[in-house]
């Protein structure tokens, strides 16, 4: 049994994934991503991931757009605007007011969970990978512990922390690299202890 893997030993390497530029449209992931997705299904290849590196013109990683991102990105603008401060509403003349321009606007931001999912990805697909791809930080280095890998995946709400080498990227780390590592350190000593 062998419990001193790193982040090396166990990432999946950079080079294993797609890329698709941060100024595409979601359109053109979405299409990349259902190729991918039916390749797994099928069984036909190990080495497609659901997740591309996003890159900027100069070909430099610049965040991940995973198929979370790209659901995610579903939801329109206007639902994530923040609220209004109780400092504003203080300035309205009325309380009425308040409660009316209140509810126009929930209305307003709502309104796209009573229209079709089909109207819902016909209208948000027109935004571009950057403005739903997650960022690119915060790094693991090769020869950081597993545990520093799920601390920062759960700590900092990482799905899949980037690895470095020298200041470049060169993989990232998900649960489905970390649990093989957990099966094969658990064994059937795990077991015995119950």
């Amino acid at each position: 049994m062998k419990d001193d893997k790193k982040v090396g030993d166990i990432m999946s390497h950079i080079e294993e994934y797609e890329t698709i530029r941060e100024d595409e449209p979601l359109c053109n992931a979405i299409h990349k991503l259902r190729d991918n997705f039916e390749k797994i299904q099928a069984a036909a290849d190990d080495t497609y991931h659901k997740t591309f590196m996003v890159t900027d013109k100069e070909g430099e990683i610049v965040g991940k757009l995973s198929i979370f991102d790209l659901i995610r990105g579903l939801v329109p603008k206007s639902v994530k605007m923040s609220e209004n401060s109780r400092a504003q509403y203080k300035l309205l003349s009325s309380r009425a007011k308040e409660v009316a321009d209140r509810a126009g606007d929930v209305a307003e931001r709502y309104q796209w969970l009573h229209h079709t999912f089909l109207d819902l990805v016909v209208r948000e697909t027109q935004k571009l990978v950057k403005e739903v791809m997650s960022p690119i930080y915060p790094f693991l280095d090769e020869d950081d512990t597993i545990n520093k890998a799920i601390y920062v995946m759960f700590k900092e709400n990482i799905r899949q922390p980037m690895v470095e080498r020298d200041g470049k990227i060169v993989g990232l780390v998900s649960i489905m690299d970390v649990f093989p590592t957990l099966l094969d350190v658990a064994g059937d000593e795990c077991f015995l202890t119950l």
